[in-house]
């Protein structure tokens, strides 16, 4: 079986849109037929209300629970069971797979053997594309998903705030030994008016800047507080945007 792509979605700076992001590649790769998998990594994940799900206590947190009751890892093969029962379908889309956040305190235990750990069992699963949404915070379980993945995302915004931040985390990623071609730069809320060079902040940073995604930012706010993601919102100028960045991110790894 050949393995899936691993996509993790991280910036130091809140705000800059992992999120919204995260679910609407997830869409995307879902809806030409790749079977996709969003997991939520983040310590207060979103997901669930930003697409309308219940959380019932099942999703990361049972996961979770199954391995701290372990006295070590348990087999793979006897975890899967378990695996496929903490996934949820999104709506009628059979190809788009959620894994929900856990609580904030609950996702604090999961350290980086655990997080490796559930990595790993999603890619024993048939998949296509595995998408990480991570927290702002650097802590083992943003490190583990960062080191895991075959292409680590940064959106960024447009302000000197979010470019120096991620001039710090170019220290860390590199003392972490993350390979310097598998990191992208995405520029969200991008205007005209903002008089920031995003050629100038790629040639700065060092990171290859991918793709441009205009601001959108009160109809991403209207469609976000209605759970219906910026893909489903009947808007095909949003929808071939990131139908263009979903085909860009496949071709970095093909």
């Amino acid at each position: 079986m050949k393995s899936p792509i691993t996509i993790a979605i991280h910036s130091p700076q809140g705000g800059t849109g992992k999120s919204t992001l995260a679910l609407n590649l997830a869409l995307q790769y879902g809806q030409q037929g790749r079977k996709t998998l969003l997991v939520d990594m983040a310590g207060y994940g979103g997901l669930p209300a930003m697409c309308k799900i219940p959380i019932r206590g099942n999703g990361m947190s049972s996961l979770i629970t199954v391995l701290e009751q372990s006295s070590e890892l348990p087999q793979h093969e006897h975890f899967q069971g378990y695996f496929k029962d903490a996934i949820v379908q999104y709506k009628d889309f059979k190809d788009l797979h959620l894994m929900l956040s856990a609580s904030p305190l609950k996702m604090e235990k999961l350290s980086s053997h655990f997080t490796e750990y559930l990595i790993e069992a999603a890619r024993r699963d048939d998949y296509s594309v595995i998408i990480i949404d991570t927290s702002s915070e650097l802590c083992e379980r943003n490190i583990a998903c960062m080191e895991a993945a075959d292409l680590l995302i940064i959106p960024t915004l447009q302000d000197v705030s979010s470019g120096w931040k991620i001039i710090l985390l170019k220290e860390i990623l590199a003392s972490l030994h993350i390979p310097k071609e598998k990191i992208f730069l995405v520029a969200n809320r991008v205007t005209k008016y903002s008089g920031f060079n995003n050629k100038e902040f790629e040639d700065e940073i060092g990171f290859t800047l991918l793709f441009e995604i205009p601001d959108l930012s009160k109809q991403v706010q209207k469609y976000v507080n209605s759970g219906i993601p910026m893909d489903l919102a009947g808007k095909r100028k949003v929808s071939r945007i990131f139908q263009e960045l979903a085909q860009k991110i496949v071709m970095q790894v093909v």
